[in-house]
């Protein structure tokens, strides 16, 4: 996400402490040139586009709609409900960890937008001078920098219903869950971007090993050349249409295929896909020999036999690479 197509209209700052015996929030006077303001700002587009991100829709009569405001002038009482809500689950949640809950409302494209950061408390080695001296000493209440993973966060997009959200996890009773989604939004999780896309990798594998033990090789290749050529086409990996594609020749392959998609619960409709998702994918097919070489080939290349080219023999894979100029790095 751009920082410029990002407008913050409104942001609270509050203590999550279950110490405190109530939560402690207030507003954040915004200062655009000011150093709090970038943080924000990069904490904000660093994560928006995060295709790790649990996502969900939710209902007109649902819990949360019920308290995503309008406008930003009832901001204020949904901030209310979610940090009372964070300092009980704190009294009662194994693995939750103190820190400073962050609450944005935006506007992105012109597109209201709600989001919150839990900015866990760190323990690290800080410096600082004194009497000319420089001392070290441990601080627990740093703040982790937006880069770092450190916290958990949720987007609200209030016109679409959308949420997306990290997949921090925590124990409540005897069940580990994700406590925004259970306890404080109170809607239920899909896959992310990246688990689906895994899953029909993990699937798409698993079925050309099954079904093509002797041309397993060829037909992984196969699968990364033309997964990544749709993505890349038309933004979107279709898990129906990809096996139609690679089994074309093999009417077993697309059965056990959809069985396993269906026990994986893969979706039977096309996967959106950011253009993360699609450099990734893109990007290079790995190939680990039995002695532990690896070799890494450009998904372009796979199938250019003037270039890289693989036979396989007596249940062995013989690689051949014709353009090896180059440098050892």
């Amino acid at each position: 996400m751009e920082k410029s197509k990002i407008e913050i209209d409104r942001c609270f700052i509050s203590s999550i402490d279950a110490a405190k015996a109530f939560v402690d929030y207030n507003e954040w006077t915004i200062d655009p040139d000011g150093e709090i303001y970038r943080y924000i700002l990069s904490l904000f587009a660093h994560n928006y586009d995060s295709i790790s991100a649990k996502k969900a829709t939710y209902k007109e009569d649902s819990f949360l709609a019920g308290i995503v405001p309008e406008e930003p002038e009832g901001f204020d009482a949904f901030v209310d409900v979610v940090t009372d809500e964070m300092h009980e689950l704190l009294k009662e949640a194994y693995g939750l960890s103190a820190g400073s809950g962050l609450f944005v409302y935006a506007l992105v494209d012109e597109q209201p937008v709600i989001a919150f950061f839990k900015l866990n408390y760190q323990s690290r080695l800080t410096c600082e001078k004194k009497d000319g001296k420089v001392l070290w000493r441990r601080d627990g209440r740093l703040l982790p920098a937006h880069t770092q993973k450190e916290y958990d966060f949720f987007f609200i997009h209030p016109y679409d219903r959308k949420v997306w959200m990290s997949d921090m996890q925590c124990v409540l009773g005897d069940r580990s869950v994700n406590y925004m989604a259970e306890r404080i939004l109170q809607i239920d999780l899909k896959k992310s971007e990246k688990e689906t896309v895994d899953v029909i990798r993990d699937v798409m594998i698993d079925t050309i090993r099954e079904c093509y033990p002797e041309e397993a090789p060829k037909k992984v290749f196969e699968y990364r050349k033309a997964i990544a050529e749709e993505a890349k086409q038309s933004g979107e990996v279709d898990p129906v249409q990809l096996p139609e594609r690679i089994f074309a020749d093999n009417e077993t392959a697309k059965e056990r295929f959809t069985e396993r998609a269906k026990e994986a619960e893969i979706p039977k409709k096309p996967v959106a896909v950011s253009p993360k998702t699609t450099r990734s994918l893109a990007k290079k097919q790995k190939i680990v020999t039995e002695n532990g070489i690896e070799i890494l080939v450009p998904v372009e290349y796979l199938e250019d036999k003037s270039v890289f080219d693989f036979k396989q023999e007596n249940g062995r894979v013989l690689i051949t690479i014709r353009d090896a100029n180059g440098v050892v790095k």
